[in-house]
């Protein structure tokens, strides 16, 4: 089984702890194969030189998210990143493709609401979160993802892997620090490590799908800097 993993920083350049710079972080994952595995669990894992400021921004959680499953009454602010996805169904052993837009946000407790929506041929609007912690080595940060059963599993029977997922974030907000106002990015590099910065994926798939596969790594090129 193979899985595709391709995250790129912008801009290239690196800011310095002293004066960090704003960065947009783009995340692919797909998976070009005619089996595809369901993924049950990722764990993304980001070089070090890239910070979160996640606790700077406003948030949404998961029950307001849940309550309308919709990004309604999500504060403005909240809104950090946007993509696309794509799953494949398999119905009477026909492919069944659905398209999917994929909203960012930020949510309480270290924590990324990936908001997906779809309507054809099924309504889908579900949130994937993703727990924010720091990591070690190489990596500075993970981001681990679980996909709830109502995404993997779309009919009693019918799994629907996703095949293609792609989100970038970059968002700014304003903050009061010593009674001035101040420009805070969701991103910012740091630092720029000797050979760019690192990425990889660690993957768990659902056992209980037609396409199964044992946990495996994927990792990025890394993303040049200077």
């Amino acid at each position: 089984m193979v899985q595709e993993l391709k995250v790129g920083i912008s801009p290239s350049k690196a800011g310095t702890k002293q004066k960090p710079k704003a960065a947009a972080i783009d995340v692919t994952i797909q998976s070009p194969t005619e089996t595809p595995a369901t993924t049950k669990s990722v764990d993304v894992f980001f070089g070090k030189g890239i910070e979160f400021n996640n606790r700077a921004f406003p948030t949404c959680s998961l029950k307001t998210i849940n309550a309308t499953r919709s990004l309604s009454k999500c504060p403005k602010g909240s809104i950090v990143g946007k993509g696309k996805a794509r799953a494949i169904g398999f119905l009477s052993g026909q492919r069944v493709p659905e398209s999917l837009t994929v909203t960012a946000v930020n949510s309480p407790g270290n924590t990324l609401q990936l908001f997906v929506k779809g309507t054809n041929p099924l309504q889908i609007a579900a949130p994937i979160t993703g727990k924010l912690t720091k990591a070690s080595g190489q990596y500075g940060y993970k981001l681990s993802v679980t996909l709830p059963q109502e995404l993997r599993e779309v009919l009693d029977g019918v799994y629907a892997p996703l095949v293609f997922f792609n989100v970038k974030v970059q968002s700014q907000t304003t903050v009061k620090r010593g009674g001035k106002s101040t420009k805070v990015n969701y991103v910012e590099t740091t630092s720029c490590p000797r050979g760019g910065w690192p990425f990889k994926a660690d993957f768990v798939f659902d056992q209980a799908a037609p396409f199964i596969d044992g946990p495996l790594t994927a990792t990025s090129p890394a993303a040049k800097c200077s």
